[in-house]
């Protein structure tokens, strides 16, 4: 019985996801609807790409856009930028339990800007940047690293 490509290709996907979102989104690994969801529609659009003739190149470039939609920008990963160069006090072993600890500390920072898939390559990325550094201060200030 020939199976399809979109039961191949599901393991692919989702494990990929898995693996970005551990290292870009961990708050979201977690959320096994969304991995299953955004996983499944990924390797639903890998199928249809192939059998309307797109090469397999082009096909995953179609599936990685649905797979990475609205998360190619990471507030983690901003939050982790800030803390890794200006806090040098939070031991790297420490530095993404403390980063996922400041997710909410900095969603007022985040609420200011369009944060788009291409944010970070935009002039406002350093902007919150700044932004996050003083959160972060006040933060560490009040309740020290915990």
């Amino acid at each position: 019985m020939k199976r399809h490509v979109e039961e191949k290709e599901l393991p692919y996907f989702a494990a990929t996801l898995t693996a970005y979102l551990r290292e870009s989104h961990p708050e979201l690994l977690s959320d096994k609807h969304f991995i299953t969801e955004r996983s499944d529609h990924a390797a639903q659009t890998y199928e249809r790409a192939v059998r309307n003739g797109n090469s397999i190149y082009e096909a995953l470039e179609l599936s990685n856009a649905v797979l990475y939609q609205d998360l190619r920008f990471s507030k983690y990963d901003a939050i982790f930028e800030v803390v890794s160069e200006w806090f040098p006090e939070v031991a790297a072993r420490q530095r993404t339990a403390f980063c996922l600890k400041l997710l909410p500390v900095c969603e007022e920072a985040f609420e200011m800007y369009d944060l788009t898939d291409d944010f970070e390559s935009s002039p406002s990325y350093k902007n919150l940047l700044l932004e996050l550094t003083g959160l972060i201060q006040t933060h560490i200030e009040l309740h020290g690293i915990q």
